[in-house]
């Protein structure tokens, strides 16, 4: 012990302690890091709105195709059927709003006889939410269905062809041009 205060005055040990703990700290933080298990490490809570978003609407695509799949998979000759459907635009909601317009008109006249008429307006656009901050909803318009592929078995009797394309025109409510229907 005489060695290091013959090394170090006062001073230097001053310096010194703070640098001891925080190698200390250091230490101790390494050890709990590799102790961690490997899963926890690369752990990450990064969340994105366009992902959520995207994949609640790739659900209820794949909804309605595994419904139009086994409704048409009923029908008498159809088979094996698969059904692929495709969207022009997604989903589309029309919020409320509160709207305050307000309109200024003012006239001013020079000592020359000359007319000047200025006007400003301005809105003042607000969301409505309910008691729980959710947005109150005016509207919800569907997705549109830019077009349908069924794929079945039974698609080589024509007669089968037809009631698939009837199906398929009834239950999406879509005009015949958007629906193909081809045999397996």
């Amino acid at each position: 012990m005489k060695k290091i205060n013959e090394l170090f005055n006062d001073m230097e040990k001053k310096k010194l302690k703070p640098l001891i703990f925080l190698a200390g700290i250091c230490i101790l933080a390494l050890i709990v890091i590799s102790v961690m298990p490997e899963g926890k490490k690369e752990q990450s809570n990064v969340s994105t709105e366009p992902e959520t978003k995207t994949s609640a609407a790739e659900a209820e695509k794949e909804d309605l195709e595994g419904k139009l799949t086994q409704i048409l998979s009923k029908i008498n000759g159809a088979g094996d059927v698969d059904v692929m459907i495709t969207f022009q635009s997604s989903e589309e909601i029309v919020p409320a709003y509160n709207s305050n317009t307000t309109t200024e008109t003012t006239k001013e006249q020079d000592s020359s006889g000359g007319e000047r008429t200025t006007t400003s307006s301005t809105e003042n656009k607000t969301m409505i939410t309910s008691n729980s901050n959710d947005p109150v909803v005016l509207k919800t318009s569907e997705a549109k269905i830019k077009g349908v592929i069924v794929v079945s078995s039974g698609a080589n009797d024509q007669a089968v062809k037809e009631l698939l394309y009837d199906a398929v025109k009834t239950s999406l409510q879509i005009s015949g041009h958007q629906v193909e229907i081809y045999a397996k």
